[in-house]
């Protein structure tokens, strides 16, 4: 689905070590199988399957719906557009870019509104040599800001700073499920920490008629390792994500239990 609703956007590469990648909307999907699609992603990344099949079990879509709204989704404005920015980052790079994203965060919410600690989203090429970890800083804006990559950047360095805690976090998920693979090397990973190569990600998920390249040109002179960016561009973001919400709620009924093998914890 991602590879279909978004597609790339020529950009001019900046110099330096800033590598900048946009994305923006095809027309590949209409609009209603698209709300389908990505409502039922949002949900997946809120309940695991097992807590899927004891609500579906017990209510029916109109309760479910119900209970996503108070008990899993965001109400504030600005947890919830933080919370799409992450769901379409896993997304983006577990089923385009194939990396190994190993636990979808957003399960482990106390409540809905509050943020869980460490990094927005890990992936991994654990076959590579030696493995990497991709870690992505991830904003969500539906309005403009100027020095959002500036903001961005500094964000990235504290969580690197403390990316074993996050590394730590993972692997424990990953272990009350019973992934040992993930396990093995997730713990090798905090074992050997100079056999890992770390990759700076960012991604900006960004009203497309708020966004403009200066946000770019003040960033390059903050980036001085290596960073790679990516700028997914939503018309209309703010009006978007509600769309979806609303179809997270509304889809996820027994009908659209998950069917496919769930490996992400």
């Amino acid at each position: 689905m991602f590879g279909k609703w978004l597609e790339q956007q020529l950009v001019e590469q900046p110099e330096g070590e800033l590598r900048y990648e946009a994305l923006v909307e095809s027309d590949q999907l209409d609009g209603e199988e698209l709300m389908a699609q990505l409502g039922h992603d949002v949900a997946r990344n809120y309940l695991n399957p097992n807590e899927l099949a004891l609500v579906f079990d017990d209510l029916g879509a109109p309760e479910v719906a119900g209970y996503l709204r108070i008990n899993k989704f965001p109400n504030d404005v600005k947890v919830r557009h933080g919370d799409f920015g992450e769901i379409v980052t896993a997304g983006l790079y577990r089923r385009v870019r194939h990396w190994c994203v190993p636990i979808l965060k957003l399960r482990y919410k106390q409540t809905p509104n509050q943020a869980v600690q460490g990094t927005d989203v890990l992936a991994f090429r654990f076959r590579q040599s030696p493995p990497a970890i991709a870690v992505p800083e991830v904003k969500t804006r539906a309005t403009r800001k100027l020095d959002l990559g500036l903001e961005a950047y500094d964000s990235l360095e504290k969580v690197l700073d403390r990316l074993d805690e996050s590394l730590h976090f993972a692997m424990v998920r990953c272990a009350e499920r019973d992934h040992q693979f993930l396990v093995r090397h997730l713990a090798g990973l905090l074992r050997h920490p100079k056999e890992r190569v770390v990759e700076r990600h960012m991604v900006f998920i960004h009203d497309a008629d708020a966004w403009k390249d200066e946000i770019i040109s003040r960033l390059v002179s903050k980036v001085t390792h290596r960073t790679e960016l990516t700028v997914v561009k939503i018309r209309g973001l703010q009006e978007f994500v509600a769309r979806v919400y609303q179809a997270a709620e509304t889809g996820a009924g027994p009908r659209h239990r998950e069917t496919s093998k769930d490996t992400a914890a």
